[in-house]
């Protein structure tokens, strides 16, 4: 809700999705004010509780994409290169969980003041994107799992136990070595297993997808001015 050059952050993400071919009806999960321009979603408490309760309205439908609501750069071609790109993949694969992923040296190149979290591979160095495209009725079947894997998040050990141990173990010599040890396929591998479904990687360039806004010092990496007091 906060606002960001004399709009929100919410309705900077929903024009943007407003203004993607590919998207039919859009919904917004939170008390949030309510419009004509989508269907608003109660707060259900959580992250993982929060999602799965979006999936409700789309449970047919063949894809849902799912977008945070603090991207202030995100556009309409944005979302159509992912979402293209993902049902390309999904169409090769029968993947029901697409991620993308960006180069982190396009995010410096873009927004060089915004501190990354990335991780080398083979492939390259990359960050994580704020977008997945889904299949609602399988992530729906894969909730307990899902749910799991997010509350272990923050504890190393749960996770690699989750993971499998020879799993961290290459991660972390890939980091300390060499990034060849870590690949993509190997990776998709065993997040799919982890999930119960088929997970894929979607490589994007744009890092408007991963350029979100979490506190006051991320508004004055990207050249905004920070959320005064009364407007979050």
């Amino acid at each position: 809700m906060v606002v960001v050059q004399g709009k929100r952050l919410l309705d900077r993400v929903v024009e943007a999705l407003q203004g993607t071919e590919s998207i039919g009806a859009i919904a917004v999960v939170g008390n949030v004010p309510l419009s004509a321009v989508y269907h608003q979603i109660p707060d259900s408490g959580g992250f993982v509780e929060n999602v799965f309760a979006s999936l409700e309205p789309a449970i047919d439908a063949p894809y849902l994409l799912i977008a945070t609501a603090d991207l202030p750069f995100l556009s309409p071609e944005n979302i159509t290169e992912f979402v293209d790109a993902a049902l390309e993949i999904a169409k090769k694969t029968g993947a029901t969980i697409l991620y993308p992923i960006v180069p982190v040296a396009n995010c410096y190149a873009r927004y060089p003041n915004v501190k990354r979290t990335s991780l080398k591979i083979r492939e390259g160095a990359f960050t994580g994107g704020n977008l997945m495209l889904v299949n609602p009725a399988s992530l729906k079947a894969q909730r307990e799992k899902i749910a799991a894997a997010y509350a272990a998040r923050k504890s190393p050990l749960r996770l690699a136990l989750m993971l499998g141990l020879g799993t961290v173990f290459r991660l972390v010599l890939s980091q300390l070595l060499s990034p060849n040890l870590l690949t993509l396929p190997f990776l998709e591998a065993r997040v799919s297993r982890l999930l119960g479904a088929t997970a894929r990687a979607v490589i994007c360039n744009n890092p408007e997808i991963a350029t979100d806004l979490d506190r006051p010092s991320d508004f004055e990496a990207v050249g905004l001015e920070p959320p005064r007091k009364g407007e979050d």
